[in-house]
């Protein structure tokens, strides 16, 4: 069976040269964005997404789960839909439900994984749900969640199951990376399957053509919309900036 090799980071591994990664044959990564309702770490997402877009890399954002209830869900699905909403991923966006610290029994816990995965695919992006194999077979009701990709973790020579992504090692070694890193085989080609802005337009609209800009060192919001004949205001609204005085090198502007 062909599949595509891919990585995925945090915080922990640093600084990463990411045309070294891109070199070393890998084609996507996962970029942990946030966890629960607030995350110190997520300046690390805001820097390294756009570095390893530019790079040619495909790039997924992550959220770590810790709710318990759908409400719970739905406020941490919130939160990382706002923390992602300004850049141009073009990878599945996942849900991290690997814990079950408050003792959820399984169909509340499944409640509340699909309140996020639904929230993750009315905000336009595909939902993916990653967990550990154990975790996904006794936790939660998989027969509920078959209508999301999966990505299963499981450190073993073989995964015994099906699945779309498999994290099979937690400790591999990446040029351009100088600490382990999860290392991850796909089986499922999501090039054709995402889209690339965040949009509350319905599904029908989603295809349409539209013009972009790639965000490049020196630019500001005044400077793109007086080049491209439009407004900050509009660049603003389009693209969800919540500060525009920051942008990003390699961040990709919605400018119709």
């Amino acid at each position: 069976m062909e599949y595509i090799k891919g990585i995925d980071v945090s915080h922990w591994q640093g600084a990463i040269n990411w045309g070294e990664v891109a070199n070393a044959g890998v084609k996507f990564v996962f970029i942990k964005a946030t966890e629960g309702t607030s995350y110190s770490k997520l300046s690390y997402f805001k820097e390294n997404a756009p570095l390893a877009l530019a790079a040619g890399l495909k790039v997924g954002a992550y959220h770590y789960a810790k709710f318990a209830t759908v409400a719970e869900a739905k406020a941490e699905a919130a939160y990382f839909l706002d923390s992602i909403s300004s850049f141009a991923l073009n990878y599945p966006v996942v849900l991290d439900l690997e814990e079950n610290k408050k003792k959820a029994n399984k169909k509340t816990l499944t409640d509340a994984a699909i309140a996020f995965l639904a929230a993750i695919e009315k905000a336009g992006y595909t939902a993916m749900l990653y967990t550990g194999k154990y975790f996904l077979e006794n936790a939660l009701d998989e027969s509920r969640l078959k209508n999301y990709a999966f990505w299963i973790a499981r450190y073993n020579r073989t995964l015994g199951r099906s699945t779309d992504i498999w994290q099979h090692s937690d400790s591999g070694k990446v040029s351009g990376i100088s600490t382990k890193v999860d290392l991850n085989i796909a089986y499922r080609d999501f090039t054709n399957t995402i889209n690339t802005f965040r949009t509350d337009e319905p599904r029908a609209f989603k295809t349409e053509t539209t013009s972009t800009y790639t965000v490049t060192k020196g630019d500001t919001l005044s400077f793109i919309a007086k080049k491209h004949k439009t407004t900050v205001k509009s660049l603003v609204s389009l693209n969800g900036i919540k500060d525009p005085d920051k942008i990003y090198i390699g961040q990709k502007l919605r400018l119709k």
